[in-house]
């Protein structure tokens, strides 16, 4: 009687760490839940990025506007005739 109830204490200690800590276990659950996180978060900001491109790419091709705004801010051109001022602010 001993002896069975030593193997089944074995029994259910191997049960139990095998599921705990084995293949497909409760560790390995929260790793993978972990990166799947960190992928939707990631995928995530990239759908963003996507479409913020998307639109900039529209409104260039929709007009001159777009691109004239797109120079000013980026590059700094002015057109002929137009004066730059430069405001500095006190520190």
């Amino acid at each position: 009687m001993r002896l069975l109830c030593a193997v089944l204490m074995l029994a259910i200690g191997y049960l139990c760490y095998d599921i705990y800590v084995g293949r497909n276990g409760y560790v390995q659950y929260e790793q993978i839940a972990a990166q799947l996180k960190q992928a939707q978060a990631r995928s995530t900001l990239l759908e963003q990025r996507n479409l913020a491109v998307q639109d900039e790419l529209n409104d260039l091709k929709q007009g001159n506007a777009a691109i004239e705004e797109l120079a000013r801010s980026e590059l700094g051109l002015i057109k002929e005739g137009e004066t730059f001022y430069r405001v500095i602010g006190t520190q």
